[in-house]
């Protein structure tokens, strides 16, 4: 599980496609990457959002492999050598809660608007999929953790602050670019269980006894 707070900016140094997927080697700064050191074969981390699993590594590189599945749904299957993405560590138990819970699987690919200035912030607008997304709740794009400023008809709105854009690649985000989207777990749990229970509701027999007052003092109550 990761929390979508980007430890560091790492930089695709070679990509390999073959006809079951491609495999990414990133490379980075270990010195600035806080917990690289200790990360080893088999371990998680999130590529722009995207879980994956570390298959190889040395002081400065890592190496991933990622299937046509996991390709299709993000931004990755386009992504070259010299692209920069961000990364986050899977999280342990002993750290601190910073952003949301954030699973590392993709929705949806959304595409950038518009940005704009609002004081010291910038404003991205994003478009894709609304169903999940509520105003001053919680989403995840190309791996960070975001509050939603506003939402409106297929279009989301998130204000990034100086130094959530200098910590992460939105720095170079322009119009036009792909996003990977990960929405709140939470909202579609609860979606889940509401589809649930009205099912359920909607199967009762009508003969069925109802729980009331006079079902509680024929049965002792």
């Amino acid at each position: 599980m990761f929390t979508g707070i980007v430890q560091h900016i790492g930089k695709i140094s070679s990509v390999k496609s073959a006809s079951d997927g491609k495999t990414f080697v990133v490379s980075v700064v270990s010195s600035e990457f806080d917990g690289f050191k200790t990360v080893k074969t088999g371990d998680s981390i999130a590529i722009n959002g995207l879980c994956t699993t570390v298959v190889s590594r040395n002081l400065n590189e890592f190496s991933v492999n990622l299937m046509n599945e996991s390709l299709k749904h993000s931004t990755l299957n386009d992504f070259r050598t010299g692209d920069v993405v961000n990364l986050e560590l899977a999280m342990s138990a002993a750290d601190r809660f910073g952003g949301h819970i954030v699973t590392g699987h993709i929705d949806t690919v959304g595409c950038v608007q518009n940005i704009r200035n609002d004081g010291f912030s910038k404003v991205f607008t994003i478009s894709a999929d609304d169903k999940y997304v509520v105003q001053k709740g919680s989403i995840t794009l190309n791996g960070v953790s975001l509050t939603v400023s506003n939402v409106q008809k297929g279009l989301i709105d998130v204000s990034l602050i100086p130094h959530t854009l200098q910590n992460t690649t939105f720095q170079w985000l322009k119009q036009g670019d792909k996003i990977n989207v990960e929405f709140d777990i939470l909202a579609k749990y609860i979606e889940k269980f509401t589809l649930l229970n009205h099912n359920e509701a909607q199967n009762i027999p009508e003969n069925k006894p109802k729980i009331d007052e006079n079902f509680l003092i024929e049965n002792g109550f």
